[in-house]
């Protein structure tokens, strides 16, 4: 996948993604989708949809807090801001992941989002390689969110699509995939 966009998210590790992937290639990595859909709070999109309204032009990046509510779907109830970056990237540090301790159980992060103002709703490769690394080899549920805070819809929220990773580190084939989401009624 060719990333024609200027947008980057740096993952924890300096080595380059493809120094990363091929790490991997004596152990074989396979990735499913492992959630079927995501059930999102009017409140947490709407704190997203802030923190990324407030950064803008910058990137912002940050932390989703939730539960499984059946097998395989996910309630995101908070969207935990961890920090901006530039323009065209953001990237999270270690000391970024302190913000874990505002998660409480029954709850446990469920992934991370980001924006990406006014480039789309897509997973960079290093996005991939970010998820892959930090969140879903660690959490097979975890979630990316991208929203777009420059696209705002008529209730005010910024437009959003949640993506997980699928493919094997034999071939180097790596790609992310929508999963289907919803906006809770609740205000749970």
């Amino acid at each position: 996948m060719t990333n024609k966009y200027p947008h980057e998210t740096k993952s924890l590790n300096k080595k380059s993604d493809e120094d990363k992937i091929g790490d991997i290639n004596d152990e074989t990595i396979s990735l499913n989708a492992e959630t079927n859909s995501v059930m999102i709070t009017h409140k947490a999109i709407d704190e997203i949809t802030n923190f990324s309204l407030n950064a803008m032009p910058k990137e912002a990046i940050g932390l989703l807090s939730g539960r499984e509510i059946r097998p395989r779907e996910l309630l995101i109830t908070k969207g935990l801001f961890v920090t901006e970056g530039e323009e065209y990237s953001v990237s999270f540090s270690e000391s970024d992941f302190q913000i874990f301790d505002q998660v409480s159980s029954p709850e446990f992060c469920v992934g991370w989002w980001h924006s990406h103002p006014g480039f789309g709703l897509f997973l960079s490769q290093t996005d991939i390689t970010t998820h892959i690394f930090s969140f879903q080899l660690v959490q097979p549920l975890s979630v990316a969110l991208v929203v777009d805070p420059m696209d705002i819809g008529d209730d005010g929220i910024a437009k959003y699509k949640f993506f997980q990773i699928v493919g094997d580190s034999r071939n180097r084939d790596f790609q992310y995939i929508e999963i289907a989401s919803y906006l809770s009624v609740s205000s749970e």
